[in-house]
Parts: structure tokens; C-alpha cells; sequence
């Protein structure tokens, strides 16, 4: 869902931000008779935000509860938290606050996308024990680990702005909302480093035996249709995700999310066989239905596995 504001009232702005960002949010503004606009995308689990504002920025934050990342285009972004100061500059990323922490940032003439991220979704993609909920979430630094890994996070930031915004069936798709926040979660970690990443254990290795891959490949056929990610596949294999991502890679060279992207891509071509002329079907709304968020690369990864493309297929 997309919200729009649009102010020149500095009492407005901060109200504008409080509403956005949660009660905890103090904001102080010096007027500079030039307009605050404010876009929102919204899709639960997830915000991406758009924000040109002219105005002298002070924010007083307790403890948001969510992963806030800035990345200016114009001016800069100071702020404060765990005893920790930064200034985030145009063409680079930042977490602004630890989430179970107060911080403070101030601004000038700021022109920003900033992203809210949900602290379930780290839980989805990081979570050790299915059975057990990941440890509260702490970074390490809040500046990525490298130049590319700043630019991976952007990219992949693009790329969920183009498909939000595009709106119709992809926009609406929970398959492919909830792919993208667990894709933005994932970018986040490999980012920036977190207490989030640990290594093997012995026990994954054991565990990633047939047995394993059997019970989840059996889960994958059932609930394909589902918004699932690792870790509902391996608390349905009874095992770690660590272990389901070992079993797969050993016996079937490949991933337990790239093996779920197969699975989705044999059953649009099959309702893409079985649809009529005239019962309003389309590419790119079965494509969304099962995941697909851009009918392009739906269209390429269909051509490569059943050597025709998905409007042949429909057309047929």
C-alpha cells in the first residue's frame, strides 16, 4: 500500500514522523518554508520509504523494535546509539539504531530512502533451531562489512521498489511480499555484520541425511502454494535450516529454496496448461500466484526449463 504526505508545517513533519515511525519518536524541526514529502510502501512486514525534507531533523528514539536503515541521496544522516556515533552520507547505507536500544539522529536538507524491517523476518532466515526464536538481534557495526556488500543491499532494496510499485498481481501476491521481506532481511545480515551469523555445527552435518531430505521435500510438495521459507521447511523435516540447506546441497546440488522455485514453476505450467481461451488468465498473474515477482525472468527461467515460453504454453 502506498501513503503520500506532503507538508511545509514543521508541527506537521513531526507529527508526519511520529505516526511513521513509531510514539517513542521525538522530532524537533526548524522551519525552512520548503516542503516535507513523506512516500510510504507498506506491506506489513516491511516499509520502503521515499523522504525529501528541508528542515532541521533532531530525533529522540527509544527502542523502535524494528531494523531502521538509511541510504541519503542528498545531505547527511548523523546519529547516535550504544555509545556509538556515525554520519551517513549521500551513496551510503546505515542502521541507524541497535532495535531494543534508545538513539538519537539529526539531519539537514535531507533526501533519503529508509527501510523498516520487522524483526520476524530476521527470525525466518537466520533462526538456528526452528523450535527456538533467534537471539535478540545486535549489529556489530552499523556500516557494511564492504563497498559490495553496500551495493548488493541496494540493489536488492531497487529491486523491491520495482516490484512493489508495480502494483497488480505482483504488488498483491503474498508469495511474492513474503519473499521480499525475507529476501531484504537476508540482504540486511550479509550487510552488516550481527550476532545473527554462526558457523556449522556437527550435529547439521549429521542431520543432513535422507531421511531429512526426504520429509522436507515431501513438505515442499504439499505447501508450495504457502508463504514458507527455510525454517518452516526444516521444523517440518525435524531439523535445523542449517541441516536442510547440508542435505540438499550434498545429495541433490541444489537449495531447499531454489528446489520450492521448481516446484512453483511445474505447477504455473501446469495451471498455465490447463487454462481456456477467454477465462481471463494471464502470465503474469499465474507468474505473482506462485512467487514470480517480475514476469522477465519468470519468462527466461521457463524458457530455459521447458524450452518454450509461458505465452506459448498459455496460448497452446
Amino acid at each position: 500500500m502506498l501513503t503520500r504526505f506532503s507538508t511545509s508545517d514543521p508541527a506537521e513533519a513531526a507529527h508526519i514522523f511520529e505516526t511513521s515511525y513509531g510514539r517513542s519518536v521525538r522530532l524537533a524541526a526548524v522551519p525552512t518554508g520548503l516542503p516535507l514529502r513523506h512516500d510510504r510502501w507498506s506491506t506489513g512486514a516491511f516499509c520502503i520509504d521515499d523522504i525529501s525534507i528541508s528542515l532541521d531533523l533532531r530525533v529522540q528514539a527509544e527502542p523502535l523494535g524494528y531494523v531502521l536503515l538509511a541510504a541519503p541521496r542528498r545531505g547527511c544522516f548523523g546519529h547516535r546509539c550504544d555509545g556509538v556515533d556515525e554520519l551517513i552520507g549521500p551513496g551510503e547505507v546505515g542502521v541507524l539504531y541497535q532495535p531494543d536500544l534508545p538513539g538519537s539522529s539529526w539531519s539537514s536538507d535531507l533526501d533519503v530512502t529508509s527501510v523498516l524491517l520487522d524483526l520476524s523476518l530476521f527470525d525466518q532466515v537466520a533462526r538456528v533451531d526452528p523450535d527456538r526464536p533467534l537471539a535478540p538481534l545486535r549489529f556489530a557495526s552499523f556500516r557494511p562489512v564492504c563497498a559490495d556488500a553496500q551495493w548488493r543491499w541496494r540493489q536488492t532494496v531497487r529491486y523491491a521498489e520495482s516490484v512493489i510499485a508495480a502494483g497488480g498481481a505482483p504488488g498483491a501476491s503474498p508469495l511474492v511480499l513474503g519473499g521480499l521481506g525475507r529476501l531484504l532481511a537476508a540482504a540486511t545480515l550479509a550487510a552488516f555484520p550481527s550476532n545473527a551469523i554462526v558457523a556449522d555445527r556437527s550435529c547439521d552435518r549429521t542431520d543432513a541425511h535422507q531421511g531429512t531430505l526426504r520429509r522436507a521435500i515431501a513438505f515442499i510438495e504439499s505447501a508450495a502454494g504457502t508463504d514458507i521459507g527455510l525454517v518452516d521447511i526444516a521444523r517440518a523435516a525435524a531439523t535445523t535450516p542449517r541441516a536442510v540447506q547440508l542435505a540438499f546441497r550434498s545429495r541433490l546440488g541444489t537449495t531447499p529454496l531454489a528446489y520450492l522455485r521448481r516446484v512453483r514453476l511445474d505447477l504455473a505450467r501446469r495451471e498455465l496448461t490447463r487454462a481456456v481461451p477467454g477465462d481471463g488468465v494471464s502470465v503474469a498473474a499465474v507468474a505473482a500466484r506462485w512467487g514470480f515477482a517480475d514476469p522477465r525472468r519468470f519468462a527466461a527461467r521457463y524458457l530455459a526449463t521447458y524450452g518454450e515460453l509461458p505465452g506459448r504454453t498459455l496460448r497452446r
